[in-house]
């Protein structure tokens, strides 16, 4: 009986949700990328690369929706389609991996080789360029598709579409720097480049080439180049690398201090070409042709120059994504511009979120492999987050704003400009926080001062410089739009040098980051009483944060970096000269702004000890060791329960321990260690964690077959 009450109940409990989903028929298509984008990260989340033939498994999936609607129930109908969608998702990245698989090195090499230049990127003390249709000297190497090399010298004369000759120094592509960091491998996989490198002789041009395949490609990456030279000649030298930042997307010729404080201060989205800036080109556009049109009372009153206008403001556009690189924030803010001014067109309402549903499926369709970037995590977080709340006040908000003279105007402005940095900081600090472990907490002011200064200053000299580069005379609006860099710079060295601006909190568990996507996309997306079922996703996250533990000792692929956790809950590593970039990156995972670097001379307390050979310490009832050669290991095998070692280690070794020596973590890439209660404790490592994929090296991939 009591079986019966529990069915009775659960069947009306799903009677009431059916009935809430149908009444949100409407913003079913929203859910479209969502669960698309599910199906991509199945994809990469699997330890396996799945076969060909998991491209048929929509096909079966479309067929069962066909059968279902006959039988024309939605319980059964709507949950199919779900399935289908997520496999459509699933299987996109096979047929992208079909179609840029190209070889990969495995192990460094030196070599003369020639190659195509298909794009340069400038930089004060360097530039790195890609190189295809590749002749490598060196029999070492594979067919390699792509590389990109870095030249610090003899570079000024090259441009996209000559082919070169230069020695050079070839090597894999980074790993991550611990495992479940970002992939580096992956994302340069997705973009067909084999191998990464630097030279080690000025390039030397051996000829051009044009083909009809390549020949928008250079033209369009010569253009880019030519921009950028041009830039660093005419413009102030502070400002030079702000404006090619804006103008074509390249933020090589950025100092690291001018991108910290853009960080710290929450003002980095400037330098990256985004809605923020393809919203104020085409504005500017659009409103200027407008307006020039107007001025002709014949045109005006006969024709739809409005309708004009927004033509030619998405060709402009266009343009301007061409010259940018076309990075996934530049093509998602081109695609939710360009269906405004459609919108226009078609007499339709420009801003929704079923348009932003749009630009997010035609980007995962053609780019699955972005999903993973922050630059997409953060640039669709804010929009949807703007566009959620737009939908709900912005009538009010708009309405108000015009029913008072100038001042009123003005004050509301500024109020639109906080709201606006108020949602979108909100809604990008969790994505910053789990790529990078802080978030700028002073980026509110920041953005109320630099952003009106980018607006109405900055942007519209850099439209002007555009326009008068072809005949001379950018030189002054490139100055004219320094001057209003030079502010944004000095805001944002102002601000990010106040104490908390930037809060570091350390990465959090993949599982909360999931579910607090899912809680947002749920509470906005819904408009009836089901989109309050949020809070269990988030408590569910939770409860998987509580679960979660930071690596208690992280051992670098090169055996000479490792970081441990003291009981002090502080961290020390042995050097600050080797492997800055593994630092780094564990720096931010921790939360921390710098690790403590272990004392030459032993004091009394001091949780570690070092001498010439290696370090030895105590941490959760375990003994550790760390070798740097092989003179400590016959002391090392008989006392410590775990052995890290920079060089091999004989096989027995520590019977029943632990040992990382040279051999694991050229399989294996970084080691991850575990305490647990008890002195218990678990690892794992890089390759362990992403399994036999094929952008990971072929000797791990080996080992574990």
């Amino acid at each position: 009986m009591l079986l019966f009450r529990g069915e009775r109940r659960l069947a009306e409990i799903l009677k009431i949700i059916i009935e809430l989903v149908e009444r949100d028929r409407n913003r079913w298509f929203i859910w479209s990328p969502v669960l698309f984008g599910i199906g991509v990260s199945i994809y990469f989340a699997l330890t396996w690369e799945p076969a060909i033939v998991w491209l048929l498994l929509p096909v079966f999936c479309v067929m069962c929706v066909l059968v279902s609607m006959h039988i024309n129930r939605i319980a059964i109908i709507l949950p199919l389609l779900i399935l289908t969608i997520i496999t459509l998702g699933f299987i996109t990245p096979i047929l992208r991996n079909l179609i840029v698989a190209a070889p990969v090195l495995q192990k460094r090499v030196t070599t003369d080789l020639s190659g195509l230049v298909l794009e340069m990127s400038s930089g004060a003390k360097k530039q790195r360029i890609l190189l295809g249709n590749l002749e490598i000297a060196s029999s070492k190497a594979p067919s390699l598709k792509k590389i990109r090399l870095t030249v610090r010298t003899g570079a000024d004369h090259i441009s996209p579409g000559q082919h070169v000759r230069v020695k050079a120094v070839l090597l894999p592509p980074p790993p991550p720097a611990y495992p479940g960091a970002y992939d580096f491998q992956r994302d340069f996989y997705f973009k067909s480049i084999g191998a990464t490198g630097y030279a080690l002789s000025k390039p030397e041009i051996i000829g051009e080439s044009f083909t009809s395949w390549n020949l928008f490609s250079s033209f369009t990456s010569s253009l880019r180049n030519s921009v950028n030279q041009h830039v660093v000649e005419a413009a102030p030298k502070e400002t030079a690398g702000f404006s090619i930042a804006i103008m074509t997307g390249d933020r090589g010729s950025l100092s690291k201090h001018v991108i910290d404080n853009m960080r710290g201060s929450g003002l980095a989205h400037l330098l990256a070409i985004s809605g923020l800036h393809m919203g104020m080109v085409g504005g500017i556009i659009f409103f200027g042709f407008r307006f020039s049109l107007s001025l002709f009372p014949t045109i005006a009153l006969k024709y739809p120059i409005k309708k004009w206008a927004a033509v030619f403001a998405m060709g402009g556009l266009t343009c301007y994504l061409l010259l940018s690189g076309m990075s996934v924030s530049a093509l998602r803010a081109f695609l939710m511009i360009s269906m405004v001014f459609l919108a226009i067109c078609f007499d339709r309402s420009a801003l929704s979120l079923r348009n932003l549903a749009i630009a997010a499926l035609l980007i995962l369709i053609f780019l699955p492999e972005s999903l993973l970037g922050a630059s997409f995590q953060m640039s669709f977080s804010a929009v949807f987050c703007l566009i959620a709340v737009y939908e709900r006040f912005g009538v009010v908000l708009i309405t108000a704003a015009n029913t008072g003279g100038m001042l009123k105007r003005g004050a509301y402005y500024l109020c639109g400009v906080a709201i606006t940095s108020l949602i979108a900081s909100t809604a990008t600090a969790p994505f910053a926080i789990y790529h990078f472990g802080s978030f700028a907490a002073l980026g509110i002011l920041a953005n109320l001062i630099a952003v009106p200064i980018m607006g109405f200053w900055v942007m519209p000299f850099t439209l002007l410089s555009f326009i008068a580069m072809p005949f001379g005379f950018s030189e002054l609006p490139l100055e004219l739009a320094g001057q209003g860099i030079l502010s944004i710079l000095r805001i944002a060295e102002f601000v990010s040098s106040l104490p908390s601006a930037t809060i570091r909190i350390g990465s959090y568990s993949t599982a909360l980051f999931v579910t607090v996507t899912i809680a947002a996309l749920w509470l906005f997306i819904w408009r009836s009483r089901l989109r309050w079922a949020a809070a269990v996703f988030l408590f569910v996250g939770m409860i998987f944060q509580a679960l979660h533990q930071s690596p208690d000792i992280l051992f670098a692929d090169s055996g000479k970096l490792f970081v441990f956790k003291t009981t002090e809950n502080t961290y020390k590593i042995p050097s600050r000269r080797v492997d800055r970039f593994e630092r780094k990156r564990w720096a931010q995972m921790y939360g921390v702004p710098s690790f403590d670097k272990i004392g030459k001379i032993y004091k009394t307390g001091d949780p570690v000890k070092c001498d010439a050979v290696g370090c030895l310490w105590r941490q959760s009832d375990n003994l550790i060791s760390y070798s740097k050669n092989w003179m400590s290991h016959n002391a090392d095998c008989a006392r410590a329960n775990i052995i890290l070692s920079a060089v091999p280690v004989k096989r027995r070794c520590n019977l029943g321990g632990l040992v990382i020596d040279k051999f694991d973590l050229w399989r294996g890439g970084t080691h991850a260690i575990y305490f647990k209660k008890e002195g218990l404790f678990q690892f794992e490592n890089v390759n362990s964690v992403r399994g036999d994929r094929p952008w990971v090296p072929a000797r791990y991939r080996k080992f574990i077959k």
